[in-house]
């Protein structure tokens, strides 16, 4: 449930965009001003939230500033001072307190990552703009801009946060990240209500707190994997030993697992079972060292030599119809066009991936299929329960002054 604000800033309309006015924010450089600000976060009940980090020629990120705004304050909190950052973390998965976020997926991981636990209620400014506009993503410049007509100048997106001491502009580009989250929360959410459209939120935020969002499970990696998909069983365990093998030693030698050997190759490795120092050796772009060249060969040797039940699964490839070329994009401007007209970021709503699986769905004979995204939750209600009557032929589709109308079917 998305609780209300304890007040709405409400004013004239400007149309034009203003510059934004300097942020008054406080750096944080002692431990007690830490726990002052989450004494007052728990008080209020909720904060936004937002992290600079690189991640660029490391394994894992490197947290470089941690931004938090309240209705009184704007915090910056520098990691490099060596401050115990724990009850930051905690506060991300404490159900007892609403974390506003701009598309914050991986600031949210972070918390995953030093704390084990998962985030809990979230309120992500950029989903619920989808859940009200017609464009997802949407930057925060754009969501500043549409809602509090104030326009931001990022420049910062490329500069390195791990130099010391930060600019004002940094600082300041930092604090903006925040401060204006907690006022667009307000108008977002009278938005919302005004539509109806407040339990599709809290249904959409739902899903940050799931595990699968941070840490994919191993099946997905390998299916993820450009070029797996043709793979048998022995090629996929092959892929799946190398996996775990790269993530090891990029652990170690603490680099990006994709830097220690690209997935383009570990997927030619895997595909030819390349076996042989000299033939790994010669693959054009390789940048492992002797050592790891000899043990990606062992790794190899030992995948190729598991019997057939210890293969990954291989699951039965599922054929495209001909008919589905002309479906989907049927489907495809059916729905667009709902969402135009209803106010919805139809990215947001489907995927083409989804709408295979309506049409699959729909076509099996078995009834064994798993229902799919579009007819379930608040997808099935608007635009999967169109997309459903138009493949059953309850409604026709036809062209209505530059619009795409439906309408029930009549004989």
């Amino acid at each position: 449930m998305i609780r209300p604000m304890p007040h709405s800033s409400s004013g004239r309309k400007r149309s034009q965009p203003q510059k934004p006015p300097p942020v008054d924010a406080v750096q944080f450089e002692r431990q007690e001003q830490i726990a002052e600000l989450v004494a007052a976060v728990r008080k209020e009940g909720r904060f936004a939230f937002d992290t600079e980090f690189v991640m660029e020629d490391r394994y894992e990120p490197e947290v470089c500033l941690i931004q938090i705004a309240t209705e009184g304050m704007v915090a910056l909190i520098d990691p490099f001072r060596e401050l115990d950052l724990g009850p930051i973390w905690e506060l991300v998965s404490d159900p007892d307190v609403e974390v506003l976020v701009h598309a914050g997926q991986e600031d949210l991981a972070l918390c995953v990552q030093h704390t084990g636990n998962l985030p809990v209620n979230i309120f992500d400014v950029q989903v619920a703009a989808g859940l009200v506009g017609i464009e997802f993503p949407l930057s925060l410049q754009k969501v500043v801009q549409r809602y509090l007509h104030i326009r931001l100048h990022k420049s910062k997106t490329l500069t390195d946060w791990r130099r010391r001491p930060l600019t004002v502009s940094q600082l300041q580009y930092a604090a903006e990240d925040v401060c204006y989250l907690l006022a667009i929360r307000a108008k977002i959410v009278a938005d919302l209500q005004r539509r109806g459209r407040e339990d599709w939120a809290t249904e959409e935020f739902a899903n940050f707190e799931k595990e699968s969002l941070y840490g994919r499970v191993e099946e997905e990696k390998l299916r993820r994997l450009k070029g797996t998909a043709s793979m048998d069983g022995r090629q996929l365990a092959t892929v799946r030993a190398l996996l775990h093998w790269r993530d090891e030693a990029a652990a170690k030698l603490d680099r990006p697992a994709r830097v220690l050997l690209k997935d383009h190759l570990l997927v030619e490795i895997a595909k030819h079972a390349i076996a042989k120092y000299e033939d790994i050796r010669e693959l054009r772009g390789i940048n492992l060292s002797d050592k790891n060249i000899r043990t990606a060969c062992e790794v190899v040797s030992a995948a190729i030599d598991l019997p057939p039940d210890q293969w990954p699964h291989v699951a039965a490839r599922e054929k495209q119809l001909p008919q589905e070329e002309v479906i989907v994009p049927l489907l495809t401007a059916v729905l667009k066009g709902y969402c135009l007209e209803r106010r919805l970021a139809y990215s947001l709503v489907a995927t083409k991936k989804m709408i295979h699986e309506l049409i699959a769905y729909h076509l099996d004979k078995t009834g064994d299929a798993e229902t799919p995204a579009l007819l379930r939750g608040w997808r099935e209600k608007t635009a999967g329960k169109i997309a459903s009557k138009v493949l059953t032929g309850e409604l026709v589709v036809r062209v209505e002054k530059g619009r795409i109308v439906q309408s029930p079917f009549s004989k």
